[in-house]
């Protein structure tokens, strides 16, 4: 198979790419993104590596103090807190400048978890309710960027999602490299109207009046940025049976008049059967695909929906 000639960029904690940068001196290979080598083009990063931690190295944690949250080598007593956050915004800057359309962190990390890691108090009795700071300070600066943990990238659902937003956000850094106008902007909404309605019913309306009333006023790349802000928000939403459902009706809506009744009714039969858990949705999506192909019609809409991310990569979920 030939790699495609652009691939959207996804920054990864190096010990999820089997990089030796753990405080033991190992890592923890994850390996979707062996699978994904042809699809996305990767870039590392390690935050603790980054501030001049070795490997191995004494471990830190999260401490809840008098002065807050802070990152604490508990062995010596080191605070890291500073150099961390220091480090954390120019390495943020540094991912965004190469145009990276989404980010996985390393679950439990107190430098990258994204939820529930564990903050030490006075008395060492942890709680798993913290944040990793460098997490927290490039989620805070770019939240536009699509952000996951490995552990939920296990789920089948949640890859597809994470990935179908990456394959969104690649698409908005490419048109922001030709220059973004209302009308391309309005564009791109409706080439991804039905992708969002599939998460989000409401959010096509919401973003659609968003770029045509602009009521700040704003420049078209600010109004761009808050666009796809947005969007990448409704697109977290969890993805549900009856959204995919609607949106997959939207589809057959718009295949061409002239398309017979019968054909109309038997591709929503297969949504029915799809809704009733009968069969998986790529049984459905696949047969409105043929009657699209076969009435020889060009859908973007249809297209980012049916395949938001490249479809031979194996990650569609099988539900």
């Amino acid at each position: 198979m030939e790699k495609p000639e652009s691939v959207p960029k996804v920054a990864v904690s190096a010990c999820l790419l089997g990089q030796n940068v753990r405080y033991n001196g190992g890592h923890c290979n994850f390996a979707l993104f062996d699978r994904l080598n042809d699809f996305i083009e990767k870039v590392s990063f390690c935050p603790e590596v980054g501030i001049g931690l070795g490997t191995p190295r004494p471990t830190i944690r999260l401490v809840d103090s008098p002065l807050g949250i802070r990152i604490i080598e508990p062995k010596s007593g080191k605070d890291y807190t500073q150099k961390m956050a220091e480090w954390s915004e120019l390495q943020s800057d540094s991912l965004i400048n190469q145009k990276i359309s989404g980010i996985v962190f390393k679950k439990g990390s107190p430098s990258c978890g994204l939820e529930r890691v564990k903050v030490y108090s006075e008395n060492n009795h942890p709680q798993k309710n913290g944040t990793g700071l460098f997490s927290m300070i490039f989620t805070t600066l770019y939240p536009h960027i699509p952000a996951i943990e490995e552990g939920r990238l296990s789920e089948p659902i949640q890859a597809e999602n994470f990935l179908a937003r990456v394959a969104m956000m690649d698409l908005w850094w490419k048109n922001e490299e030709r220059g973004w106008t209302i009308f391309n902007l309005q564009q791109f909404h409706s080439e991804h109207k039905l992708l969002l309605q599939s998460r989000s019913p409401k959010s096509t309306r919401i973003l659609g009046n968003l770029l045509a009333v602009n009521p700040e006023n704003k420049s078209i790349g600010e109004l761009a940025l808050e666009y796809i802000t947005m969007a990448q928000e409704y697109m977290g939403h969890n993805v549900e049976k009856r959204y995919v459902a609607a949106a997959l009706r939207r589809a057959v809506g718009r295949l061409p008049k002239d398309l017979p009744k019968s054909q109309r009714a038997y591709l929503h039969t297969w949504i029915d059967y799809y809704l009733k858990g009968l069969v998986p949705r790529i049984a459905s999506m696949a047969l409105i695909q043929q009657a699209y192909e076969m009435a020889g019609s060009e859908h973007l809409p249809w297209k980012r929906l049916f395949e938001p991310f490249n479809i031979v990569s194996g990650v569609m979920a099988k539900v």
